[in-house]
């Protein structure tokens, strides 16, 4: 995972920035994987340590997903805060009301 993280980190263009990030994502989820199975089948000889690398993982695979989603989607991403913004001020400020109807 770290040597295609540093080959991400060496990209041209955000377009293989992205990619490459998201072969990163890809061995992130598989590590962690890998460390649930060893989890799961009680293969560690110190469980408190695998249970702290798979927290560890976790938190990683959550960071790559970000990543990839902000460097394929920017200008949807940015739209879409936008929208929460506004949202919210008219929220706050009453003019909108939400009813749903089942």
């Amino acid at each position: 995972m770290a040597a295609n993280y540093e080959e991400a980190k060496g990209s041209f263009s955000r377009r293989e920035y992205a990619a490459k990030n998201a072969i990163v994502l890809k061995e992130a989820r598989e590590a962690r994987q890998w460390l649930r199975i060893i989890l799961a089948c009680g293969l560690s000889r110190d469980e408190a340590e695998a249970r702290r690398l798979y927290a560890e993982s976790d938190q990683l695979v959550a960071i790559f997903i970000t990543s990839v989603r902000k460097l394929r989607h920017p200008q949807v991403l940015g739209l879409w805060l936008c929208v929460l913004g506004v949202l919210r001020v008219l929220w706050s400020s009453g003019f909108v009301v939400l009813t749903f109807n089942f």
